[in-house]
């Protein structure tokens, strides 16, 4: 019996080896006959399986291949709110009230990839922007404009306020770079056209009168800017323009700075 035993389960495992060697697994990158493509994340995964008509060999193909998105050129709206003043040597009368000087423009620039491979990526950013220049000065001091040259006047009552303000049309051009971490700085350069400019002069316990005026200012504007902050939250800038405010000979040699946060 013990002898019967061992010949039954010598053939049962001679089967077994038989049957097993009749089927085989091979992977190809040849032979296809269906295919699937998965996509996960940036990479597609396509694979392909066939089967002979025998049903004895099966082929899996398995191909991955990376894809990395194209960033494109985005538009953000940005409000630059701070405050302004004055530099340089200015003749007496020039002084401004820090708090009451102000600095605001609304800026519509687009964000034009240049190197986004890595952890840091580079950016130009580009895009017209009306600005917004509030000097105000102090006491009863008011800007006019006499025969061609800006003169500083007293008032003859005190004044709840006294400003020039000029409006002008930039176009900024800053290098921005970024890095993972969310962090970011730019540095560049503007240049700008006038709009407008006027003085408003406001007396205590009266209504506000406005002068529309050239006041000898340049038409043409340029400086140099900065910013710097994190990715979702408001970013800090500086703004510096070495050409004087006024024009050469028709008014003080003045430059000019603004500091502020931008939303």
């Amino acid at each position: 019996m013990n002898a019967f035993k061992h010949l039954l389960a010598s053939a049962l495992l001679a089967t077994s080896a038989a049957s097993f060697a009749q089927t085989s697994v091979t992977i190809t990158t040849t032979e296809s006959t269906a295919a699937e493509s998965t996509t996960v994340g940036s990479t597609v995964v396509d694979s392909t399986v066939s089967q002979s008509s025998d049903n004895t060999a099966t082929t899996v193909v398995v191909r991955k291949s990376t894809t990395r998105p194209i960033e494109r050129i985005v538009s953000d709206f940005s409000i630059y709110v701070g405050f302004n003043g004055l530099g340089g040597d200015l003749p007496a009368g020039y002084d401004l009230r820090p708090i009451g000087s102000r600095f605001v423009a609304l800026a519509w620039h687009k964000r034009i990839p240049l190197i986004t491979s890595g952890s840091t990526k580079l950016r130009l950013v580009t895009g017209p922007e009306v600005a917004w220049n509030n000097f105000m000065f102090e006491g009863r001091n008011v800007l006019t404009r006499q025969n061609g040259q800006l003169v500083i006047n007293q008032a003859d009552v005190d004044l709840r306020k006294t400003k020039l303000v000029t409006t002008q049309l930039n176009l900024p051009v800053m290098l921005n770079v970024s890095a993972r971490s969310g962090f970011s700085i730019s540095a560049g350069a503007y240049i700008g056209m006038r709009l407008d400019s006027y003085t408003k002069v406001k007396p205590e316990g009266g209504s506000a009168v406005r002068s529309h005026n050239s006041f000898n200012l340049n038409p043409v504007r340029w400086g140099f800017m900065t910013e710097i902050g994190f990715r979702g939250c408001g970013k800090l800038f500086g703004r510096y323009e070495p050409n004087s405010l006024f024009r050469t000979g028709e008014g003080p040699n003045a430059s000019v700075w603004s500091v502020g946060i931008k939303l």
